[in-house]
């Protein structure tokens, strides 16, 4: 859950969603599956905590 219930940059309607998020480092890249709460209007994506730490750590595996 949110914790604002509409886009705080364009103020749009944010529904749940599946995307893809594309991660490099040189000429690494790693593709992965998420949930993220996404902007009906901007496309901004919000994730939740759970997925910018598992964000952080393949970025971290990819630079090591």
């Amino acid at each position: 859950m949110l914790p604002f219930d509409e886009c705080p940059v364009c103020a749009g309607l944010i529904a749940e969603k599946e995307v893809t998020e594309i991660i490099t480092c040189g000429k690494k890249k790693a593709a992965l599956e998420l949930s993220a709460y996404v902007c009906c209007t901007c496309s901004e994506r919000f994730y939740s905590f759970k997925s910018i730490k598992h964000l952080e750590k393949i970025r971290a595996e990819l630079e090591g």
